[in-house]
């Protein structure tokens, strides 16, 4: 057999490692009457919003001998029914590796990286043991005038530091993810259909807004979405969302802030959007 050389030829691919933003399922318990409704309950609702998104499965709270119970093609397949698409599964036991080979997954090692708070420590009360008769009390002597405590030095003060805010000059084109993990994310441009925008804080859009855009993903209800032209293909603030079809027509292509309400997301236009001819 001959083999054609290859080294005088341009590159047609790179291969190189990325971060990327993934959901992770963290699995407790292994019962599946218990396990799958619960998660048809979860994200059946708000199949709309995990459309398509990538998940990751966590194992480490799992002990071996459950994981050995968990049918991972079945669990794959209900999540891809549900529309998510499972890549992988990390902290799988050594006996169970070759089983999530075989549905398809990768296999990944336990998280490094995470974080722990450790426990306040406890103040140690010390109470006294007498171990000779108690004296008298000594008569009370004048009370001593009050001393004035200094002012605390401004600069021993401890700053409060802000989240940092995430600008973007540029259009987010389609396909792409733009993922703000800590405070606001600023858009000087407009955000493609196909596009899709994800801030732990506020979301500010200085274009159209046309793509996906999520506000609020790690629980803050405050958090807020403003676009210049308002026509998303999907919406949300913490777990409320709406998606293009259900959107009301005072508010398509207009200037728009949209919060979390006790009823779900709520648009307030704030203008009418006319761009600009040269």
């Amino acid at each position: 057999m001959k083999l054609s050389d290859t080294s005088g030829e341009a590159s047609v691919f790179e291969l190189k490692g990325s971060v990327l933003t993934v959901m992770v399922l963290y699995v407790k318990e292994t019962n599946p009457d218990l396990l799958y409704p619960q998660l048809k309950k979860k994200i059946g609702p708000a199949r709309s919003f995990f459309n398509n998104a990538p998940i990751l499965i966590d194992l480490k709270a799992v002990p071996e001998g459950e994981q050995l119970r968990l049918d991972f093609l079945v669990l794959t397949t209900f999540l891809r029914g549900l529309g998510l698409v499972p890549v992988g599964v990390r902290a799988a036991a050594e006996t169970v590796e070759q089983r999530v080979l075989d549905a398809g997954l990768g296999v990944l090692p336990p998280a490094t990286r995470e974080k722990h708070v450790a426990p306040q420590e406890e103040e140690q009360v010390i109470e006294p043991v007498p171990d000779e008769p108690v004296e008298p009390e000594p008569k009370p002597e004048p009370a001593a005038e009050p001393v004035a405590e200094p002012a605390p030095d401004p600069k021993q003060t401890p700053e409060v530091t802000a989240a940092p805010t995430m600008v973007i000059r540029q259009p987010v084109r389609s396909g792409q993810q733009v993922v703000a993990q800590e405070g606001d994310l600023i858009i000087l441009a407009s955000v493609n259909a196909g596009a899709e925008v994800v801030a732990s804080g506020n979301i500010h859009v200085y274009g159209a807004l046309r793509g996906r855009a999520m506000a609020g993903v790690h629980g803050d209800a405050d958090a807020r979405v403003f676009c210049l032209q308002c026509n998303p293909e999907l919406v949300a603030v913490t777990d409320a969302y709406v998606v293009n079809d259900s959107l009301e027509s005072r508010v398509i292509n207009h200037t728009v802030m949209i919060s979390r309400g006790e009823n779900g997301l709520e648009f307030d236009v704030l203008g009418a959007f006319e761009p600009q001819r040269g």
